[in-house]
């Protein structure tokens, strides 16, 4: 006797790396071309925020538009304050005035239609928070606060800073949220044979910006970064991973300019294992008696 079991719970985690993580909205567009529906999501940094912005009803079309708008300098500039806030060396006051714009300023996690878990660790407690309620731009501000960039958020007793710190492909939240089949988007991968900077051109913006010195701390941050993120994903086990090979002058800094190479990027890494996906999902014939 054969009887067909549904198919799993999907379940999409989308990982922090500043402009690297627009290449999230390709692989968005592709799960909505191919009609793989998502179930719930997780994600840090800016992978966090365009989490949010998806559970909001944002589509890959809408988004893509943003991420052009803020590709134009003059444009990406007006988020820029330099005044020193009290913690971290840039305000955010104007990108969290953007974000309320954007999914409005009272909006609440679990509202949402698609349940998610935005990543942020505690430096009170050193320990790895998911938000899953709670105000949504307070939460995508915490999630994207880079230490000493920017200021870290306040949140019911805890002081949050950006989820990449521990956790920067969560995985792990979405078994947390129920899935059962688990898609991984690691956007910050730079553990291989190659340098990091292997690729980075002499003239790339972030050397003209940064000394040498802080192009060694930004990559020995990344290097414990995507460290860490094979440990969690080794012990998550998602079903696929996808690395979009997004070249290294597009960082946690500078890259915005390129959004829509970076974009694109997604979309080809995602089509190259769409068959993967589409074949895990499916409903099987389970064999009783």
């Amino acid at each position: 006797m054969a009887n067909l079991v549904r198919r799993p719970k999907i379940g999409l985690a989308l990982g922090g790396g500043g402009a690297r993580g627009l290449a999230h909205i390709g692989v968005l567009e592709v799960l909505e071309r191919e009609s793989i529906p998502i179930d719930a999501m997780a994600g840090t940094s800016m992978g966090g925020i365009i989490t949010a912005l998806y559970a909001c009803g944002f589509s890959p079309e809408r988004m893509q538009e943003i991420a052009l708008d803020l590709a134009d300098l003059r444009n990406l500039l007006r988020f820029l304050d330099l005044t020193p806030p009290e913690r971290g060396i840039i305000r955010t006051d104007r990108i969290r005035a953007y974000l309320a714009e954007l999914v409005g300023k009272d909006r609440r996690i679990e509202d949402l239609p698609i349940p998610i878990a935005l990543t942020c660790v505690d430096l009170y407690t050193k320990k790895i928070v998911y938000l899953t309620e709670g105000n949504l731009v307070e939460a995508c501000m915490a999630t994207s606060a880079v230490p000493g960039l920017f200021p870290p958020v306040s949140i019911n007793g805890h002081l949050l800073v950006d989820g990449g710190v521990l956790d920067n492909v969560p995985a792990k939240a979405l078994r947390n949220l129920g899935s059962e089949y688990l898609i991984a988007v690691d956007v910050n991968h730079f553990l291989s044979e190659h340098s990091q900077w292997s690729d980075l051109p002499k003239d790339a913006t972030i050397r003209k910006f940064l000394p040498a010195f802080a192009l060694d701390f930004y990559q020995a941050e990344i290097i414990m970064i995507s460290t860490l993120t094979n440990l969690n994903l080794s012990k998550a086990k998602p079903n696929v991973v996808i690395r979009p090979p997004i070249p290294s002058d597009v960082n946690i800094f500078f890259g915005f300019t390129h959004a829509l190479d970076t974009i694109q990027h997604g979309v080809h890494a995602t089509e190259q294992v769409i068959s993967e996906i589409r074949e895990g999902i499916k409903p099987k014939l389970r064999l009783f008696g």
